[in-house]
């Protein structure tokens, strides 16, 4: 699979992913993605970003401004 912005190809790794809820923000660690080599812009498989958005959901119930967790610590 390539990059569908510069068509660079894509490597395993981690990084970080950021929601921004307008009245606070999240910091998600350690989330498995495709990264591409070139632009660094990068791709969830269907699998992390539903785990993702119900790990949101959980989080959104905090009501906490900023709040930062473990990808593999939530997920596990």
């Amino acid at each position: 699979m390539n990059c569908i912005l510069c068509k660079a190809n894509l490597t395993k790794g981690t990084v970080n992913h950021i929601v921004d809820l307008g009245e606070g923000i999240i910091i998600i660690k350690n989330v498995p993605a495709n990264i591409c080599e070139q632009c660094g812009e990068y791709y969830l498989d269907t699998e992390t970003a539903l785990k993702l958005e119900t790990l949101v959901d959980q989080i959104k119930k905090n009501k906490a401004e900023v709040f930062i967790v473990n990808y593999n610590e939530m997920v596990a």
